[in-house]
């Protein structure tokens, strides 16, 4: 099936939720390629890590953000991954606080699949749960998660603001929690977009089943509109960029392999390769796109 750019209303559809839910379920398994733990994020680089080996810096990305959580190591409470894939960081999350429960929300039915069976293989099942649950309507209880993170995944929500995504997340988080988010953001809002840059950002939509890209600008308004203080906004592109430059050759990989098995690709996968791309080339545009990691204290 085509995927098509999705209108501001369409994602709250049953046809825009199928057209997520089919992509995810048609490129799923191809997220092996780029990380043997199904990292399905872009990766951290510090000194000490290698920038030629991906998946210590896809696991960084993971301890950078649960680490700005600001939670113990001995929690013992509810963690959110608000969407979640197929559960890698809330594995990595539940091996870090060993005696906390953390909970991945996704509204794909293969992922809580695919990723309930590699928390078992983990043994992790006992700590590390996933729920088909939409993250701006979870249905879970007022004030019940002392942390939430959401990593390349707030950018499915609605608007520029993401703000039905902050307000579920305003009423999960109790008092003094945290919420730290790992996303790429359009900046610079009082420059108006290139034709190019505006067909780049429409063919990424496409490809991924975005609704349209967070603007940091609405993302941290809608913060503090749903009772978020201590708002941190760290642009993190250049320790993003190593594993970005990942992209163009694993995209090359994945499709040498495909051919010489004679497999073809599917619409879903075709997509995801398309925006691997796309997305490198974007991150280049440093005008108006950057790469952040957000963290807010629920008042």
């Amino acid at each position: 099936m085509a995927f098509d750019p999705l209108t501001p209303l369409e994602i709250h559809t049953t046809a825009g939720y199928d057209r997520l839910i089919a992509y995810y379920e048609g490129a799923g398994l191809d997220f092996a390629h780029w990380s043997p733990g199904f990292n399905m994020h872009f990766g951290f680089y510090r000194r000490g890590i290698s920038p030629f080996r991906r998946e210590p810096m896809l696991n960084e990305m993971n301890r950078q953000v649960l680490q700005r959580l600001g939670l113990p190591q001995d929690h013992r409470d509810l963690i959110l991954d608000l969407g979640c894939g197929v559960g890698a960081t809330a594995r990595y999350a539940a091996r870090q606080f060993a005696n906390a429960r953390v909970l991945g929300l996704t509204v794909v039915p293969w992922q809580v699949q695919y990723g309930t069976e590699l928390n078992r293989r983990a043994g992790l099942d006992d700590r590390a749960t996933l729920m088909l649950a939409d993250y701006t309507d979870s249905g879970l209880p007022t004030a019940s998660a002392a942390g939430a993170y959401a990593i390349e995944s707030s950018c499915h929500a609605m608007g520029p603001d993401k703000a039905a995504f902050v307000r579920e997340a305003a009423r999960l988080l109790r008092p003094g929690a945290r919420l730290v988010v790992a996303d790429g953001f359009i900046i610079n809002p009082d420059v108006p977009l290139s034709r190019l840059f505006s067909r780049l950002h429409d063919d990424i939509c496409r490809s991924f089943v975005l609704p349209e890209m967070g603007r940091i600008d609405a993302f941290v308004a809608a913060l503090r509109t749903h009772g978020f203080t201590d708002i941190g906004t760290e642009d993190i592109s250049w320790r993003v960029a190593p594993s970005a430059l990942h992209a163009p050759l694993a995209v090359l990989w994945f499709r040498a392999q495909k051919f010489l098995r004679h497999q073809r690709l599917s619409e879903a996968s075709t997509n995801n390769l398309r925006g691997s791309l796309l997305t490198a080339v974007l991150g280049a545009n440093r005008r108006k796109f950057a790469y952040y990691l957000i963290s807010a204290t629920r008042r």
